[in-house]
């Protein structure tokens, strides 16, 4: 039974960057809240069930905008 060694000063691969950063996740994660939040407080403003879940996807979307730009 032989096992492969690898050469002595030989470099191991490199690793695989992420699939999502950890400036994306942040962003993304503070949208998905916000988005949240404004559609709960639509909601028990006594706004109708759909157009609550327009206005959190509205404010999650302008969410994700204003953060990419704040972030830079």
């Amino acid at each position: 039974m032989s096992h492969r060694t690898a050469p002595k000063g030989a470099t191991p691969p490199p690793a695989k960057p992420p699939l999502l950063t950890l400036r994306t996740l942040v962003i993304l994660f503070a949208a998905v809240g916000v988005g949240i939040l404004i559609g709960v407080l639509s909601y028990m403003g006594g706004v109708l069930a759909p157009l609550a879940v327009v206005a959190g996807l509205s404010a999650a979307g302008a969410a994700v905008v204003g953060l990419h730009a704040f972030l830079d």
